[in-house]
């Protein structure tokens, strides 16, 4: 057993000091890795660069030498010692949903971040101690020996097991199936309380309707709400974090609903990637980057089901939920990506840069166009059945055939359970939409037509996108280029993003571009400060319609077929059931 000490003072500094046993069981030498990256976000972490004051002892105290091999990985000569042990402080000053934080108030560990394991020995069970303040309950998914004394059986459930320490905690439960679900929550927030564990109990039911059963024994929910802006979620195999924030948002409705929203969407993850896991990441490799094409579905279905489970129990309206839907499918639209890469190659990329805009128009988001193409298969599947089975019993079917068996999963064989439940062919869907660029449009129109749905074209308010292509950030009393539609009138004129229009035909400053080039149906001469220089260009409208925008609704000449379809959709189990 690696035996871990936890301790602090002074924790306005943020520091976390850890002192970690590890035995050598015989070997000369011991390699011990910090994690590179953390599960739920693809990409690396760096967390070695909060380490200071890292040193190794033998078991009598005396100081061994060690050497750095990488940029978080130690070498230390042990030869002849039955155990080393290694002191080390850890920054905790960022406070998220991935992140591990120290103050006065908590001490919040994601273990990814901080703990290190024996590269060769990675399932030894952890037994870790912490020193807190006497009045501190733990929250976390991790077996408790004492209060204050946690276990985990390898490093790969250390890793996955979030912590909150604090005399601040609130704790809020449910029962459903003989599992326990519990709500624990730091930080000052008013909550419908009663309304939450309804509304709470009601989406874990929809969840069970499509999986069966829970692959854990407890779930645990541990959310963090903050007085700034932030929302936040990462999913753990029997628990998540979730991070929000202004706390005074939540007593309103529209607050309320979005904390549902990501609760819903981490709950789907116990399934969908921590359990029904790529291959590729079957088991994780802490060290180094683990590629997969699979984003689609690990995040793409998981959003979609995110949403689509809250619709099934009515904390969403139709109108709501058809609106989530429109968004979705303009933020498609908008993005110019989608032509340059697709949904299963931007997930390689996220290793790359799929958590910031990147450079213009290079990708597109796993979350956002993953759950539009799991919509499509979904109907499809109910199209193809007459309703007798959807994109549930294909998740079933993956739940059951890989996530259960702990075994890693291709895209063959998720299409295959696709084509499994729904009797039909999806490979050109694959080949069109997931690998390919084509446009999701014509795919949406008869995914939505045959649950009897219409999508409805219009276009933007604002003339310069309508007739420009010619997105703008108009804050802080300038006019940003935000976005450009390449070959639209815009781009002709050699506008691009991050320019700065301070002049249309010579009135300046900009403040509302848009009421000054209308009237002059797009034809002007713009001042424009770009790449540390001012230019003059000439901007002319050519008649084309850009940045289309689309709106879901239900079609009031469905047939009977389609409108069966629908039902079966919105209330698949109470449907069948």
């Amino acid at each position: 057993m690696i035996e871990y000490r936890i301790f602090y003072s002074h924790p306005h500094r943020h520091f976390i000091s850890f002192e970690a046993k590890f035995p050598t069981q015989g070997k000369d030498v011991v390699q011990l890795q910090l994690p590179a990256w953390r599960p739920g976000r693809y990409e690396l972490g760096n967390f070695a660069k909060n380490i200071r004051l890292w040193h190794v002892m033998d078991e009598y105290g005396n100081i061994l030498s060690f050497s750095k091999k990488n940029k978080d990985l130690w070498e230390v000569p042990c030869k002849g010692l039955s155990h080393v042990t290694i002191r080390y402080q850890y920054y905790a000053a960022e406070l998220n949903a991935g992140s591990t934080f120290l103050d006065e108030e908590q001490l919040y560990i994601n273990p990814v971040n901080c703990f290190f394991y024996d590269i060769a020995k990675q399932n030894q069970p952890y037994r870790l101690e912490f020193y807190l303040p006497e009045r501190y309950q733990i929250a976390t998914g991790m077996n408790k020996e004492s209060e204050h004394t946690l276990l985990a059986e390898s490093f790969d459930e250390l890793a996955d097991s979030p912590l909150i320490a604090s005399a601040s905690l609130k704790h809020l439960y449910y029962g459903l199936n003989n599992v326990m679900y519990h709500i624990w929550i730091q930080g000052s927030v008013h909550l419908d309380e009663d309304r939450l564990l309804s509304e709470f109990a009601s989406f874990t039911e929809e969840h069970l309707n499509v999986f069966k059963t829970i692959p854990c024994k407890e779930y645990h929910f541990l959310f963090q709400f903050v007085p700034y802006r932030l929302r936040h979620g990462v999913e753990h195999h029997n628990s998540t974090v979730i991070t929000m924030g202004p706390a005074t948002d939540f007593s309103t409705d529209a607050g309320h609903k979005d904390l549902l929203g990501i609760s819903c969407h981490e709950l789907f993850h116990t399934w969908n990637v921590k359990n029904i896991r790529p291959i590729e990441m079957m088991p994780y490799d802490f060290s180094k980057e683990n590629y997969s094409h699979l984003g689609f579905v690990a995040e793409g279905v998981t959003t979609y089901y995110g949403d689509l489970l809250l619709w099934r129990t009515g904390s969403l309206s139709d109108s709501e939920w058809f609106q989530m839907l429109s968004d979705n499918i303009n933020t498609y639209v908008m993005n110019e990506g989608r032509f340059n890469l697709s949904v299963a190659d931007s997930s390689f990329e996220t290793w790359l840069d799929g958590y910031v805009q990147g450079i213009p128009w290079r990708k597109v988001s796993i979350y956002n166009e993953g759950s539009l193409v799991a919509l499509i298969c979904d109907a499809m599947i109910l199209k193809a059945t007459e309703g007798k089975h959807s994109l549930d019993d294909a998740m079933l079917k993956m739940y059951n055939d890989f996530g259960q068996k702990a075994i890693g999963y291709t895209s063959d064989d998720y299409r295959k359970a696709l084509e499994e439940v729904s009797g039909v062919s999806f490979s050109q869907l694959f080949e069109s939409i997931v690998f390919g660029t084509k446009d999701y449009i014509p795919f949406l129109k008869q995914a939505l037509s045959n649950i009897g749905m219409e999508l409805l074209v219009s276009h933007p308010a604002s003339y310069a996108e309508r007739q420009l292509g010619l997105s703008l950030d108009e804050t802080n009393d300038k006019t940003i280029v935000r976005s450009v539609v390449e070959n639209s009138p815009s781009d002709v004129a050699k506008l691009w993003a991050g320019d700065e229009i301070i002049g249309v035909n010579r009135i300046a400053p900009v403040r509302n571009f848009n009421q000054l080039i209308e009237p002059l149906e797009g034809r002007a001469e713009l001042t424009v400060h770009t790449r540390n220089q001012v230019r003059k260009l000439n901007i002319a409208a050519d008649g084309v319609k850009y940045n289309l925008r689309y709106t879901v609704l239900r079609n009031n000449q469905a047939s009977k077929a389609q409108t069966m379809l629908f039902d079966k959709w919105k209330e698949r189990y109470a449907v069948t059931n």
